[in-house]
């Protein structure tokens, strides 16, 4: 599916470019996870009893929590978004600028072992990292019934403990999608296979981390799903056939920052890259960049931010009472319609238009190919080794 039609600026602001929460191949990830939330001042739960008790939200007001989003463009919408939530609640909210999340949660992880204050209350981790911070026991848990909007969010935004206590809520979402420049490409391909097709020789760009999803997309495309990751030697067969893209590919990038002039300027042609980013730049006054976003017929990437709250935050009623609001439709449409990105909420949720929801969403998040987060947790190390020794050199 070809985006041509895409958000106009009015509804798009100028954005600073974002470094998204993703694993950065070789790189240090070690990340952290779960513990039962109390109330302020409260006992910890006794143990073997692992269900945290009810969350008091009545005595919030007053109090300020601090809330990390990636930097640039995001945080930027975001915290033009928290007065309304202060003007509701009298909770004020400190916005803070987070890196990506494999960095973001070690720095939760040793100011909470220190027994520091959080550098947030409330933040938000990628998939990955979101299970990194469950591993490292860093992360307050509550219940559903704590969150009663969260009945508007779609399948897969509530991710919980192995005991059921929910310990992340779907923020938004994103797309990695087929991106070409438009002066280079006249008519984009709209399957992934197209990676391989020698045509484009030392044209491509594409993501040089495990946040590429590239195995996923390679399992998809070449072995009917990803049932051949359930093992190492599966994962093995897969990153060998992802192998044969290599001499196609001139950029290896880590971040929009590094591949968006790439794609701008033309140096390359066709490649992977978000899809909120190619609506934004394709949408700037003066005519935008000559870029187009594609939906693969295998189905684009989907991957989210999700809400996490810190274990030793002192205002947990504050923190749950927030992440029940950013739950609302109306708060998720404003995100889709200003950031492009995916709301989090049911479709019937929302009020914005049949093109509006096109625009962000394609043909939407049920036919996308959702990252299998656990084998990044499960292998970590030993797909770092491979990506490395296999893709990279």
């Amino acid at each position: 599916m070809d985006i041509d039609r895409v958000i106009s600026s009015q509804q798009i602001s100028r954005r600073n470019l974002l470094k998204r929460g993703g694993i950065l191949a070789g790189a240090a990830i070690g990340m952290p996870a779960i513990l039962a939330a109390c109330a302020p001042n409260q006992p910890a739960e006794p143990a073997g009893n692992p269900e945290p008790t009810a969350i008091d939200t009545s005595n919030i007001a007053g109090s300020t929590i601090k809330v990390g989003t990636y930097g640039g463009f995001f945080e930027e919408n975001f915290r033009k978004i928290y007065p309304k939530f202060t003007e509701e609640f009298d909770v004020e909210v400190e916005s803070v600028s987070q890196p990506t999340s494999e960095v973001w949660v070690v720095q939760l992880q040793q100011a909470i072992a220190a027994g520091g204050t959080p550098p947030a209350d409330v933040s938000m981790l990628s998939g990955v990292g979101l299970q990194r911070a469950i591993n490292g026991d860093i992360l307050a848990s509550y219940q559903t019934s704590d969150i009663p909007t969260s009945e508007n969010l779609a399948e897969g935004y509530i991710k919980t403990d192995e005991e059921g206590n929910v310990v992340g809520v779907g923020g938004l979402s994103w797309y990695i999608t087929i991106v070409s420049n438009t002066d280079r490409v006249k008519e984009s391909p709209d399957t992934w296979s197209a990676f391989w097709d020698p045509q484009w020789k030392n044209e491509l760009a594409l993501l040089n981390a495990a946040n590429s999803f590239l195995i996923e997309i390679t399992a998809a495309t070449y072995f009917d799903g990803y049932d051949i990751l359930d093992t190492q030697d599966g994962v093995l067969e897969v990153m060998h056939k992802l192998q044969e893209v290599k001499p196609n590919v001139k950029l290896w990038f880590r971040d929009e920052a590094q591949a968006q002039p790439a794609y701008n300027e033309g140096e390359v042609s066709l490649g992977q890259f978000y899809h909120d980013i190619t609506l934004f730049a394709a949408s700037e006054a003066g005519g935008g960049a000559p870029l187009r976003s594609v939906f693969p017929t295998e189905g684009a990437i989907l991957d989210s931010g999700f809400w996490s709250i810190s274990k030793t935050t002192e205002s947990i009623g504050a923190c749950v009472a927030f992440i029940d609001w950013m739950c609302r439709p109306e708060i998720q449409q404003e995100l889709a319609l200003t950031l492009g990105t995916i709301p989090s909420t049911k479709r019937d949720t929302l009020t914005m238009t049949d093109e509006e929801y096109e625009a962000v969403a394609g043909p939407g998040p049920e036919i996308a190919l959702r990252p299998k987060y656990e084998i990044y947790d499960k292998w970590e190390d030993w797909i770092d080794q491979n990506w490395t020794e296999l893709i990279l050199t």
